[in-house]
């Protein structure tokens, strides 16, 4: 077996790997370079996949970012592509909020249900991260073991502990991000249960109306955000493109729908005993709505990174939000794998490869290698 990562080892995002024998080759991913065009980013010459050559016999999707799937459209057709049946909804809701199209078709992928092409057999195993139903690769070939853990986190709804009883105790070749290992060996993030204890405590002291401000692919946010609500007895209500995501990830929350019109004379503003969730193609909105009812002594909850807030449109409304009476703490946590985290992983899968992938700091990794080969520059590694 070889495995080749056509890119994203020694960066973050863009992440497109290679895995192959004699008489199956298989793709892992095909995501854009974060901070590109969504229209038009830029395309890597790739025998078969996107360029002329023989197909691959299949493109496995971890999860539905883009860093991971922005050049599937650009994908030839007749290479199939295998994607999680949630996250492809979840990613065809989003599209068609926006009025565009996914650009490409799936073979649907489920938890646990092992796929077998040519010498591969392939098992989703179901991971937490900040895209919902999101994916590690298990992977057997020719009698050994691969696992791709493409982007994970410790700190979501979903509990880590039970993720490692369902990944083997021994790995031949693992291939794990390290997305946060440039922010430090002390970065640590708190979890959604902890960003929910204080949105709690936020709001058990506010009487004003609430809103979380959120991407809509988060969808762990808005289950921390709806789980706040209900532990402060205040009513959830859904923006138009949360709205479908829920209803694409079948989450059966008992909240409003403003839909897209997001009605501004909703009965759902009577009273501000609400929760709203609130997303950059509705932040406009609750401008206007400030002019229909106070938001005194009210909260908006930052539920996105820090640099989100300091774009210009956004951070000149975030400032008008606070004159009319809101407050605007932050509620985000990140959606990859600290440094305790990933370590954990790598002690219990015991790998004899490790390949660092999706990261900024693959020197990190370094100190693994008394106890495994580390491969930094993973071109046609042999296995």
């Amino acid at each position: 077996m070889k495995i080749n990562i056509l890119r994203g080892q020694n960066q973050i995002g863009g992440s497109i790997i290679e895995l192959s024998t004699d008489n199956t080759r298989i793709v892992l991913d095909a995501g854009a370079n974060l901070g590109e065009s969504k229209s038009h980013p830029y395309v890597p010459p790739a025998a078969g996949l996107f360029d002329v050559g023989r197909a691959y016999d299949a493109v496995f999707v971890s999860h539905y970012h883009s860093d991971h799937t922005g050049l599937l459209r650009f994908v030839r057709s007749d290479n199939p592509i295998y994607m999680g049946k949630r996250a492809y909804d979840i990613l065809n809701a989003i599209n068609e909020y926006k009025g565009r199209t996914t650009g490409f078709d799936i073979k649907p992928l489920y938890a646990f249900e092992k796929v077998s092409i040519g010498d591969f057999s392939v098992t989703p195993i179901p991971c937490d991260h900040s895209a919902y139903s999101a994916f590690m690769f298990l992977i057997e070939v020719e009698g050994r073991t691969v696992l791709y853990t493409a982007d994970y986190r410790s700190t979501g709804h979903l509990n880590f502990d039970i993720l490692l009883d369902f990944l083997p105790e021994k790995v031949d070749v693992l291939l794990t991000e390290g997305t946060t290992l440039s922010r430090g060996e002390d970065f640590h993030e708190p979890s959604e249960t902890e960003l929910e204890d204080f949105a709690v405590s936020i709001l058990e002291n506010k009487k004003g109306p609430s809103f979380v401000y959120l991407s809509a692919q988060n969808v762990d946010r808005i289950l921390t955000a709806y789980n706040a609500a209900q532990r402060t007895g205040r009513r959830f209500i859904l923006d138009g493109i949360t709205s479908a995501v829920a209803e694409a990830a079948q989450l059966g929350l008992d909240a409003l729908e403003l839909g897209r019109d997001f009605d501004l004379n909703s009965p759902a503003f009577a009273s501000p005993d609400f929760m709203l969730c609130i997303t950059p193609q509705t932040l406009a909105n609750v401008e206007k709505l400030s002019n229909l009812i106070s938001f005194r002594d009210g909260v908006l909850f930052f539920g996105r990174r820090q640099v989100y807030m300091l774009k210009p449109v956004t951070a000149v409304a975030l400032k008008y939000l606070e004159s009319q009476g809101l407050t605007v703490p932050m509620l985000h946590t990140s959606g990859h794998a600290d440094a305790p985290t990933i370590e954990r992983l790598i002690a219990h899968v015991q790998p004899d490869y490790l390949i660092p992938i999706h990261t900024e700091n693959e020197a990190w990794f370094e100190k693994y290698e008394r106890e495994c080969e580390v491969v930094f520059n993973c071109k046609e590694k042999e296995i």
